[in-house]
């Protein structure tokens, strides 16, 4: 089997990456497991991919919006297509052009270019919780009604109804896994609103102080990257029949407020660690999350169902078994 996975440089993808190795199958187009023969992995920015003596593996760096980067990827076809890349939330709404370029337009080419290479190619795209917003019940699940409200959202809703009218005419086999927040990034702090949360764990692990943008009430879904990379393949693998309408599922989350984090943080590492956390909200991202759901389920019937991380003291020791503090 011939995988792509864009965004391969980023933490998810990453992680998706050693996913996909240390398998070394997915399902073919008959749904028995098929053995990974090449793993072509592209970002924008340079990066290092790992090695398979198994797996013929291709680390490219090049713009997926340039036409002849795009061909050289895609070649006669790719059996299988993992979407990750994207700008993130704040980006999206302070450069729309390059917003809507990359959210919007990136994943209606590659849905374009499967259809004309007609290679039936399994479309896994992560979408996001960021579909949901405005008035919202405190437990949303998969059929709820989508009124983003941000730019990011907006692009990610509209790709979800392209991915159903794709899968529909049978240009792809596509299906989406809508994403909470994902934790806990390493490396350097972002302006990402989801890594504004992370670093509430990453930088007093570090002996660094971090200062939070919502209150400590606040409340919100989160998963670790290590659920996420596994539920994604999960979802590559469930044959199409298990959808209804909809070609999206919810990532089921464990919702904590900052309160919360802070608490395990202390259980898990010292007291001092959560000592090191201060509380400032910012009104321009406590709007932001907000306007997320506070619990995200999902009730298609996948058998095993999707399972939300157990705790955060898990994901936190999981971090720490990741990226030991010097």
């Amino acid at each position: 089997m011939r995988v792509l996975v864009t965004g391969a440089g980023g933490f998810i993808g990453r992680h998706l990456t050693r996913v996909l190795l240390e398998r070394g199958t997915l399902a073919g187009p008959g749904g028995t497991p098929s053995a990974v023969t090449e793993l072509i992995l592209v970002d924008r920015a340079p990066f290092d991919g790992l090695c398979s003596e198994q797996v013929e593996v291709a680390a490219l760096t090049g713009d997926l919006r340039d036409d002849s980067f795009l061909a050289r990827v895609m070649g006669d076809g790719v059996d299988s297509l993992f979407h990750l890349a994207a700008t993130l939330t704040i980006d999206a709404e302070t450069d729309l052009d390059t917003g809507w370029a990359v959210n919007l337009h990136l994943p209606l080419r590659l849905l374009e270019a499967c259809r004309r290479l007609k290679s039936g190619t399994r479309f896994v795209y992560a979408s996001s919780i960021a579909v949901f917003g405005g008035e919202l019940p405190d437990r949303v699940s998969d059929n709820q009604v989508q009124t983003p409200q941000t730019s990011y959202g907006t692009a990610k809703s509209v790709t979800e109804l392209l991915i159903n009218d794709y899968s529909r005419h049978g240009f792809v086999d596509g299906r989406a896994l809508r994403l909470p927040i994902v934790l806990i990034r390493p490396g350097g702090p972002t302006q990402a609103v989801s890594d504004r949360l992370a670093s509430l764990v990453r930088e007093p692990l570090s002996g660094r102080p971090a200062v939070s943008p919502v209150s400590g009430a606040t409340r919100f879904p989160v998963a670790s990257v290590q659920q996420i990379a596994r539920n994604l393949v999960r979802l590559h693998d469930v044959p199409a029949s298990v959808f209804g309408s909809s070609r999206a599922v919810n990532q089921p989350g464990l919702t904590v407020s900052v309160d919360d984090m802070v608490a395990a943080l202390g259980r898990v590492a010292r007291p001092e660690a959560a000592g090191r956390v201060g509380i400032d909200p910012v009104a321009a991202i406590q709007a932001v999350v907000d306007g997320w759901p506070t619990e995200f389920v999902t009730t298609v019937n996948l058998n095993p169902p999707l399972q939300p991380d157990p705790d955060f003291d898990t994901i936190v020791r999981q971090y720490l078994a990741d990226h030991p503090p010097a």
